[in-house]
């Protein structure tokens, strides 16, 4: 497109509106529920962790694949909490997967 001339608006491009869907990687981990705990390992490193209640709750899901939204109401109706404080766990949970490189691209 050309440039009339004018301000330009700032618009958020469509496809950043468009909702990220945040899935664990399929064949990087082996993980088992246990008493409301998850337990997993990291088949490339054989790294084990352990996943607190939230992150817990919110595994199965990441498991096939969910958008951030739908972790946050998740979690907030799980745990009776406020979406505010469940988006921020979320938020923390999701950062920590993808520093340890557990998530798809």
């Amino acid at each position: 497109m050309r440039d009339s001339g004018h301000a330009r608006d700032n618009r958020v491009p469509v496809s950043a509106a468009i909702p990220r869907i945040l899935k664990l990687r399929p064949k990087a981990l082996e993980w088992r529920a246990i008493e409301g705990e998850v337990v997993a390992v990291d088949l490339r490193s054989s790294v084990y962790y352990s996943v607190n209640r939230a992150g817990a709750i919110i595994w199965p899901e990441l498991e096939s694949g969910a958008t951030r939204a739908a972790l946050v109401q998740r979690l907030a109706q799980a745990c009776d909490i406020d979406p505010g404080q469940a988006g921020g766990e979320v938020d923390e949970f999701v950062d920590a997967l993808a520093d340890l490189d557990l998530l798809e691209s």
